[in-house]
């Protein structure tokens, strides 16, 4: 049993006067801090991370992120969402990053600090936040209610998800949308073709990417922590819109590898898009 939850972000640029806006997105499940680990996988930190940055991911991670964040366009601001993130986790990535980043969420247990966060990350010398909420993902979004992990949860969650973001638009104006995250849901399966049915958004980021924007061969997202598995699945997305949005650009698209400094760093591996609002 899970508890999903959306977290919807309105963002304001410094920005704003150029005639084009580059904006990097990422969206990577790190895979939270367990305490009984999968076959390959390594401890986020533990006292004998010290001795040895190879025994951990934590290192890794923040490196990876730094990485992708230092490797962004020029004055193009970056958006990260993260899944299954810790309290711990969270604190750990924001204080060893490059730079003043905040983030917006919270946690699905309590609300606050207890459990999961799927939160949105983001340097505040870049962005400035101008509304954010979470929504429970069910049939009844004001309440916070649990639901097997089922195709039929993951379609009512899409809805709620739209209903959320029509709301946004309805509230601040026609504004350019992002919705990223693990959706446990491959392409043209549950999810993934209910989102499409909606007419909302343009589409995801890989199907609207020209072959020549899409960068490496890595084509899908969820790995496990062993090296030699079988291929696994692309669930991992950034959806691009609305329709009747701000026209834009898809600049780059790429799937990141995982396996990162010697380690599987996650048992997914990051999505990261460029795209300039025109």
């Amino acid at each position: 049993m899970q508890l999903y939850s959306l977290l919807l972000a309105v963002f304001l640029t410094g920005h704003t006067a150029l005639a084009t806006l580059p904006i990097r997105l990422v969206t990577f499940n790190i895979r939270y801090d367990a305490s009984g680990r999968e076959s390959g996988e390594k401890p986020w930190f533990d006292i004998f991370c010290w001795a040895s940055s190879s025994r951990c991911r934590e290192p890794h991670v923040v490196s990876m992120i730094n990485s992708i964040v230092n490797d962004a366009p020029s004055g193009a601001p970056t958006v990260i969402g993260l899944q299954e993130v810790l309290n711990n986790q969270l604190k750990d990535i924001k204080n060893d990053l490059d730079g003043n980043w905040d983030h917006v969420g919270v946690a699905r247990d309590d609300g606050s600090t207890k459990g999961e966060y799927a939160p949105i990350l983001y340097r505040t010398d870049q962005l400035r936040v101008i509304a954010w909420e979470t929504k429970w993902l069910s049939p009844t979004p004001d309440q916070v209610s649990f639901d097997n992990v089922s195709a039929q949860a993951r379609q009512e969650g899409i809805k709620v998800a739209l209903t959320r973001i029509q709301q946004a638009r309805a509230a601040y104006g026609p504004l350019a949308v992002s919705l990223t995250g693990d959706f446990n849901s491959s392409p043209y399966s549950d999810a993934f073709q209910t989102l499409a049915n909606t007419g909302f958004f343009q589409g995801e980021m890989y199907d609207l990417a020209q072959p020549n924007k899409v960068s490496g061969a890595l084509r899908t997202t969820y790995t496990t922590f062993e090296p030699d598995s079988t291929p696994g699945s692309r669930i991992d997305f950034i959806w691009l819109g609305a329709k009747d949005g701000f026209p834009f650009t898809v600049d780059k698209y790429e799937i990141m590898d995982n396996n990162y400094e010697g380690m599987i760093i996650s048992d997914h591996r990051p999505v990261v898009g460029d795209v300039t609002l025109l």
